[in-house]
């Protein structure tokens, strides 16, 4: 029979077993939801010893924590270059898609109808717009009485560092020189018109709570808050609404491409793509994980796990699943860069 101090030292190994198969991970808001999700059906179907705990604290300070080793993997919605990546001894790897929406507080304006352009959400976070029945956007909304966009505009934007941020200025800067001209892509807003607001949840609940506001907000989000989404024009004019088909069709060109790279660092934008159905605000979300180590090997195993179970949580939460195509780039470039053959 086993003595009282042998179970002791049987329970401690069993202990540090659990703690070493357990993950942590931190960055992104935009991609909080799924990874909870994620994790928490990850552990019902591995085991105890595999818990994954996340830490929604924006992709900026997300990539600060896996790159000085506080966490196992980061999460962002803004992609490294090569060069950071590698000063930084990272790879990174996308994990869904989802899409940055200009979102609206105006009572009498029936949700999805109202269009905007880069040019005139340039100007209303620049300050020269001040009105909703401002006769840049009345001249894009015809079909709405002008009697229901007579209010001030109050423009929201995020306080912290933020891949959301990054997709909506990139988006703008590529379209409206205005904003090239005096802001630039960033995780930031400087110096522009409205109120910051720290984090998604604080922005959602500025615009619930605002009449005359806009932010703008991540598509599941808004989804599940039931927030008034804008309309915004492809590239040939054509208003597109965001939806599930218009994000993954955003992608398509690049998930065939990533089928022939050699060796892929993943530095995909979308937030300005040419796909004619595609929305113009799509984004990707990005793991970040250590080049070599043993906590390598357990995100691979975590994120494999939610490329093959993973979709429906994706779905139901506001997010679209990596095409298949996008999903074999990416298990290829595992098993060149880790050895991690992940069902090739």
């Amino acid at each position: 029979m086993p003595t009282p101090l042998f179970k002791l030292f049987l329970l401690a190994l069993v202990s540090l077993s659990a703690q070493a198969a357990n993950l942590s991970g931190a960055g992104s808001t935009f991609a909080e939801p799924l990874y909870r999700k994620w994790a928490e059906q990850y552990q019902k179907q591995a085991g105890a010893g595999s818990v994954v705990n996340y830490e929604a604290v924006g992709s900026g300070e997300g990539v600060k924590r896996i790159a000085t080793k506080q966490v196992d993997f980061g999460a962002s919605d803004e992609p490294l270059k090569r060069a950071e990546l590698d000063e930084k001894g990272l790879r990174q790897f996308p994990v869904a898609m989802g899409a940055v929406v200009p979102v609206v507080n105006l009572p009498g304006v029936q949700a999805g109808s109202l269009k905007l352009n880069a040019d005139v959400l340039a100007k209303i976070y620049t300050g020269r717009i001040k009105r909703w029945n401002d006769t840049e956007i009345l001249a894009l909304n015809e079909g709405i009485p002008a009697n229901a966009l007579d209010r001030a505009i109050k423009p929201v934007y995020r306080a912290d560092s933020s891949g959301s941020t990054f997709a909506f200025s990139y988006y703008l800067n590529a379209r409206s020189p205005d904003w090239k001209k005096s802001q630039g892509v960033s995780k930031e807003l400087k110096g522009v018109s409205g109120t910051a607001a720290k984090g998604s949840g604080a922005v959602v609940e500025a615009v619930k709570t605002t009449p005359g506001a806009i932010a703008y907000a991540e598509y599941g989000r808004a989804l599940r808050d039931k927030l008034n989404m804008v309309q915004l024009p492809n590239r040939v004019g054509v208003y597109v609404k965001a939806s599930p088909e218009a994000i993954l069709a955003a992608a398509q060109f690049d998930a065939e491409k990533l089928l022939y790279s050699a060796d892929p660092d993943f530095y995909l934008v979308l937030a300005d793509n040419d796909t004619y159905a595609g929305w113009p605000m799509t984004t990707l979300t990005f793991t970040l994980v250590p080049k070599s180590g043993p906590g390598a090997q357990k995100v691979l195993e975590f994120i494999y796990w939610g490329y093959k179970h993973g979709d429906g949580a994706s779905r139901e939460l506001g997010y679209v699943p990596l095409s298949d195509s996008m999903k074999i780039g990416v298990r290829k470039a595992w098993s060149r860069q880790y050895g991690y053959k992940a069902g090739l």
